[in-house]
């Protein structure tokens, strides 16, 4: 039941905090809709955000099929040929049971 309550006034304070800090910077957040002087006459955004996703997924495919590669000669994945054999094992000693429990009544402390 404690467990229950702290996990939901731990949930309360999270949501009123979330809460609070949006309501407390609300005004901050502008669209404003003024230009920026560039030194460059041409934009690179463009440009810079196409070569960084190539290059992202590029690297993506390439390192799968490196693990790909490493993964497929591994001496892990090679299946396990089964033993092979004429007899079961014999049973080397007597099969021991625990002793009984005692009940808390019988323990003279």
């Amino acid at each position: 039941m404690k467990d229950r309550i702290a996990r939901g006034s731990r949930l309360a304070v999270s949501l009123l905090g979330t809460a609070g800090f949006l309501v407390a910077t609300a005004g901050v957040a502008s669209a404003d809709a003024g230009t920026v002087e560039s030194s460059i006459p041409f934009e690179v955004a463009g440009p810079v955000g196409t070569l960084a996703v190539i290059f992202g997924a590029g690297g993506l495919i390439v390192g799968l099929i490196r693990r790909r590669r490493r993964v497929a000669v591994a001496p892990a994945n090679l299946p396990i040929a089964p033993v092979e054999t004429e007899e079961p094992p014999q049973v080397v000693g007597a099969l021991k049971l625990p002793a009984p429990r005692r009940s808390q009544a019988d323990n003279p402390a």
